[in-house]
């Protein structure tokens, strides 16, 4: 492929909306995504084979998606937009000295279904739209069959038009809850409840957040609205302490929660159900920027300034993986990081006067008030990893039990995620940490951090072999499981 001026890694809202601005103002965009077609996790469209007669039905803001479908069908029509779908980065290489903006990058991604082979993008600028993927935390039981997370349920029902089951209970913390329950109501799943570990009151400190996006507060009514129609109750203070069932899940344990988020005795009662979409919040896909060796914010994010530069020279970052706030706030993010590459590229600076640029601005100024809240609103159990018995499996990969992780700490003296993981192999499987990782940490009562690895998946060796390319990175004999010989599940990331 020819040299491009600008790559973006990443086809959801943030990825779409920085190809779109950048290709507008003149710039040649290539856009590469691991999922069949364009759109990300909140976009994920249905199978073209299932012919679904009204899509519409499976999204919010089904409008804003068809706009900027047609806006990427005109760019890609006149050659501004290239798409390169069912790509899987897996490494992303500097080319040039570190210390100049001269070089650009070479992209590394995986084809198709398979994954056997590997194909390199060259450009000259770097957009990381690599979005988020969802905080796992383990619970007695939480590996039987029918037990998936709340953003699977949701791409199984967008993807494939199926349901998890049929008596579905949804559970955990988290605003991507309320969307899962209804669709699945509305899909016709009989949701046995909604389950939620925090209170309404934990909103109260952030009125002025919630009054300054009224259309939030519209959008979580409807949610409410929609679940009421369905008769699904939700339950604030409340969690899941356990599955239940032989060859697949047959019911959970719920129990209320104290103010202190901890479990009320006495309150436990079981509830049927054949699915469990589970779910605690998302975490920032980051591995990518920090191969390339951009700096991390305090919460793991991707460090980004005014116009979504990482300090790395031409590589900006925008969506979920600089912080977790939603498809608003990443469109927002992916224009300004498109204007300003734009402009950088010719030389130039982002003309701050401008009434686009400044309405981009104070959306994205908005909707971090907004995503910063419900960061703080929502929390999981303040006791969930003491509720992990010892023969939970926290490690599914690797099969490693809580008891494990435990002895690692009391009796071979780990401190951090790291020692744990050499001393246990919990972390070093296929997620390489990205799953396990904060369930482990909670385990281990050690501070969690996110995994690095020189590879943004696992890649077969064989195609590691033939690409030549090679990483700055740390490559600690624990990282080097990127020897995967057979394709990884999509997790509807680039």
């Amino acid at each position: 492929m020819a040299r491009r001026d600008l790559a973006v890694v990443g086809a959801g809202p943030a990825g779409l909306a920085a190809a779109l601005a950048a290709a507008d103002a003149g710039v040649r965009v290539v856009l590469l995504d691991a999922a069949p077609a364009a759109g990300g996790q909140f976009y994920r469209q249905p199978a073209k084979p299932l012919y679904a007669r009204r899509p519409q039905r499976l999204y919010h803001a089904w409008q804003t998606w068809t706009t900027l479908r047609a806006r990427l069908e005109a760019h890609v029509a006149d050659g501004r937009i290239s798409v390169l779908t069912d790509r899987h980065v897996w490494h992303v290489e500097r080319a040039g000295s570190a210390d100049t903006a001269a070089g650009g990058f070479a992209v590394h991604a995986l084809i198709g279904p398979a994954q056997q082979s590997s194909e390199t993008v060259a450009a000259d600028a770097l957009v990381l739209a690599t979005g988020g993927y969802e905080r796992v935390l383990p619970f007695p039981n939480w590996t039987l069959p029918g037990v998936l997370t709340a953003g699977g349920a949701q791409a199984m029902l967008k993807a494939g038009l199926v349901l998890p089951g049929r008596r579905v209970v949804v559970a955990g913390s988290g605003p991507l809850l309320l969307p899962v329950a209804a669709s699945l109501a509305a899909a016709g799943a009989k949701v046995e409840g909604l389950y939620e570990s925090s209170a309404p009151r934990g909103f109260a400190p952030h009125a002025s957040a919630l009054l300054g996006n009224p259309g939030k507060l519209a959008e979580g009514a409807q949610y409410a609205a929609e679940l009421a129609r369905h008769g699904v109750r939700v339950r604030f203070r409340h969690t899941v302490t356990a599955a239940h069932g032989t060859d697949r899940i047959e019911a959970v344990t719920v129990a209320r929660l104290d103010a202190a988020g901890r479990v009320i005795e006495g309150s436990a009662r079981r509830v049927p159900c054949d699915a469990l979409a589970v779910g605690h919040g998302m975490l920032p896909h980051v591995e990518i920027a920090q191969t390339l060796g951009a700096e991390l914010t305090g919460a793991g994010s991707v460090a980004v300034d005014a116009e979504q530069r990482t300090g790395v020279p031409n590589l900006w970052a925008a969506g979920e993986t600089t912080g977790i706030g939603g498809a608003a706030l990443a469109m927002a993010e992916g224009e300004i990081a498109g204007r300003s590459v734009a402009v950088r590229l010719s030389g130039g600076e982002p003309d701050r006067t401008a009434a686009s640029w400044n309405g981009a601005v104070r959306t994205r100024a908005r909707l971090r008030a907004f995503a910063a809240m419900l960061e703080s609103a929502y929390t999981p159990a303040a006791d969930w990893a003491e509720r992990v018995d010892d023969e939970t499996i926290v490690c599914r990969c690797e099969e490693v039990s809580a008891a494990a992780v435990r002895e690692a700490v009391t009796e071979l003296g780990a401190t951090d995620l790291r020692t744990v993981k050499l001393l246990t192999r919990a972390g070093m499987g296929w997620c390489q940490g990205r799953i396990c990782g904060p369930g482990v940490a909670g385990v281990a009562g050690c501070p969690a951090a996110p995994a690095r690895t020189p590879f943004a998946r696992p890649v077969p060796l064989g195609v590691l072999a033939c690409s030549g390319s090679g990483s700055d990175a740390d490559t600690d004999t624990e990282t080097r499981t990127a020897e995967a010989t057979s394709p990884s599940p999509d997790e509807g990331t680039a």
